[in-house]
């Protein structure tokens, strides 16, 4: 609100003397006097009294200004109506006319009242006596001055009883800034600093919002704001901070607003009203942010000779802001310079140490080097020889390479039986396990089908019988008649008897081989042996069968045994590699019982099948034979299971131990 012309003046030095009053408060009297002298011009406003309240709760003129413009020997005299009529105006708590009268020595004059309020409640107030002749009109510009004087008369008020409050020796408070430079200069961390610097600075400087402001190259970046975790770089708030941040870095001079825009820049104008509209302060202070002055070299030069300082600029800004009141808080801008000093030379700090090329290798090459020191020296070099001694084991130390495959003991002489031809299973004569001899019966099977051509074929032969018994009848009764014709006729019915008993030949031979094959159809053992098919009468009895079906096996338990082992195919370079070297071309192998892990036996690998087979549990795989002593086993169990390590030669210890490691490498990441 602007004033007229009559008090625009006198508010414009109360202005100036209220906030010098305020930066280095004198005592109570001396402030109230020199804040009433300012408001009393005797031309406009007359004379002044300040009044507080006594201990008896008593009104008591504590200052006065000017008395003598009303009176001549500058004496009060104040009636008792007129005194409760001040006091009530007091009691108020506004700024009120009074066109009553005032008893002075030297007459009546028209009088403001103003009250002076400290932690909520009047504790006095101000008696203002003006001249209506000098102040036409309404009382608007007179009541609007005289706020202003209340105004700053409280605020001294409020920051005494604040003063008072405080502990005369303020220990604890470089307790905890000796803390919070402490926690400072433990990281080196830009993010962690800036962490600290608003959340604890805050605390220290005693403000309501901390924010801290980075220069990075070109960009001006809002880099923590107190009770913010995180900083949200697109919100109105952080721009408009970062605008007045901005053109703060850039004159490096501080900005303070109390309240009211006289005094700003005219360039920050604008951005600090869009920033006090989004942050809803009454009081900002913005601090440049200075490094820490560089060390002197080390090579001291002449005294004499003039040193050319180069201009430091700015690495950051320091916002302070209060909610609660346009005026800083006691000691308030002290402590924020405090603060932003050191902010400062840890945030230099923190980039120059970030700054550092490959700074992680070398913090990874410093921490390495660093733990060898004092006795880390011995364990580490203890610790080396260990190393360098099993590295060397691994690598010069010779061992066995063995190749693991898992198999069954089983007779060298095997022997599949199959179905000759096409038919049902009538009769199964053995049992699995059972002992049979070469050509004993063991599976007896039908066939309507042979038996359906053999009965087509023995009839084919009754009639190809009859035919040559015609023929040759014909050809009798021919050579018996002596005549031209029969002589011609004896040739063709020979021919015709040949014929016939050629047929009857084929169907005869035709009838032999059906009964050969239902011969057959009982199916005999090859060899002397045992039935090693497991449940063959379960497995065949009724059974239709196909040819060249096998129905079971029969073995020779009684001779020689050997290994079938399954190896997987990724293994078998080491196997024929070491057979190569062999001078009897065969491999050692040691192997187990399933049944019988605590025992080995030992074998030697005589054959490896050229060709390779699929294996559900292994993959891909190669057969290997091993020949075996089957006397040495506790049992000639046929299909025993074994786990058998095949010896390959010797190989390095580190190759033994970590070959499977080295091949999967080579395998999947070799080019």
């Amino acid at each position: 609100m602007k004033l007229e012309d009559p008090l625009r003046k006198n508010l414009g030095e109360l202005r100036l003397t209220g906030d010098r009053l305020l930066d280095s408060p004198p005592t109570g009297e001396r402030f109230f006097r020199e804040l009433l002298n300012t408001a009393v011009d005797g031309e406009r406003l007359l004379a002044g009294i300040v009044w507080m309240v006594g201990q008896e709760g008593r009104l008591q003129a504590f200052c006065d200004a000017g008395l003598k413009n009303l009176s001549a020997d500058g004496k009060l005299t104040v009636g008792p109506n007129e005194l409760q009529q001040l006091t009530g105006a007091l009691q108020e708590g506004k700024v009120v006319v009074l066109n009553g009268q005032a008893t002075i020595n030297s007459g009546q004059r028209p009088r403001v009242i103003g009250p002076l309020t400290s932690d909520g409640r009047s504790i006095g107030g101000v008696e203002l006596f003006f001249d209506s002749e000098q102040l036409p009109g309404g009382h608007r510009d007179l009541l609007h001055f005289v706020e202003e004087w209340c105004g700053y008369g409280a605020k001294y008020l409020e920051q005494q009883r604040r003063a008072s409050q405080q502990p005369k020796d303020p220990t604890g408070f470089w307790e905890q800034f000796e803390r919070f430079t402490l926690e400072l200069q433990r990281s080196l961390n830009v993010r962690e600093v800036c962490g600290i610097a608003v959340n604890d600075g805050r605390i220290i400087i005693g403000s309501d919002r901390l924010s801290l402001v980075l220069k990075e190259g070109r960009r001006i970046k809002v880099r923590g704001i107190s009770g913010q975790d995180d900083v949200e770089h697109r919100a109105n708030l952080v721009n408009s901070m970062r605008n007045v941040a901005k053109q703060v870095i850039r004159v490096g001079e501080p900005l303070v607003y109390r309240g009211a825009i006289e005094g700003i820049p005219p360039q920050l104008e604008k951005p600090l009203a869009t920033f006090l509209q989004e942050s809803r302060s009454r009081m900002a202070l913005f601090l440049p942010l200075y490094p820490r002055d560089e060390f002197p070299h080390k090579e001291e030069k002449d005294p004499n000779t003039p040193v050319r300082k180069r201009k430091v600029k700015p690495l950051g800004c320091l916002v302070v802001e209060q909610f609660s009141e346009s005026r800083p808080l006691p000691v308030l801008r002290e402590r924020a310079e405090l603060v932003a000093d050191h902010v400062a030379a840890s945030l230099h700090n923190a980039r120059r140490h970030q700054d550092i090329f490959l700074l992680w290798l070398w913090v990874a090459i410093g921490r390495f080097f660093g733990w060898f020191r004092g006795r880390n020296l011995l364990i580490s070099l203890a610790v080396i020889a260990g190393i360098a001694a099993a590295g060397t084991a691994l690598a010069f130390v010779p061992w066995d390479y063995r190749v693991e495959g898992i198999g069954k003991t089983m007779p060298v002489i095997q022997q599949s039986v199959f179905a000759p031809w096409d038919g049902d299973v009538a009769e199964v004569f053995v049992e699995g396990g059972e002992v049979v001899k070469k050509d004993q019966p063991l599976v007896r099977l039908v066939s309507d089908d042979l038996r359906e051509e053999l009965v087509t074929a023995r009839n084919e032969v009754n009639q190809k019988d009859k035919v040559v018994v015609t023929a040759k009848s014909l050809l009798r009764e021919a050579r018996a008649r002596d005549s031209e014709e029969n002589r011609n006729e004896i040739p063709r019915l020979l021919v015709e008897q040949l014929r016939a008993e050629h047929e009857l030949l084929a169907v005869k031979e035709r009838v032999r081989i059906l009964e050969d094959r239902i011969e057959k159809l009982t199916v005999r053992s090859p060899i002397d042996g045992i039935v090693a098919t497991f449940k063959v009468k379960q497995k065949l009895q009724n059974r239709p069968v196909r040819r060249t079906e096998a129905l079971l096996e029969v073995m020779d338990h009684t001779g020689e045994w050997q290994l079938e082992l399954e190896v997987p195919e990724y293994r078998m370079g080491h196997m024929l590699k070491a057979l190569e070297r062999s001078e009897d071309h065969t491999l050692p192998v040691e192997y187990v019982l399933a049944t019988a892990v605590e025992t080995s036996y030992e074998a030697n690998v005589t054959k490896i099948a050229t060709r390779t087979n699929e294996s559900e549990e292994e993959g891909t795989i190669v057969e290997v034979y091993a020949d075996i002593d089957a006397d040495t086993l506790p049992s000639r169990r046929i299909g025993a299971e074994v786990e058998a390590k095949i010896n390959c030669g010797q190989r390095s210890l580190g190759y033994v131990l970590f070959g499977d490691v080295i091949e999967f490498v080579q395998r999947h990441f070799w080019l």
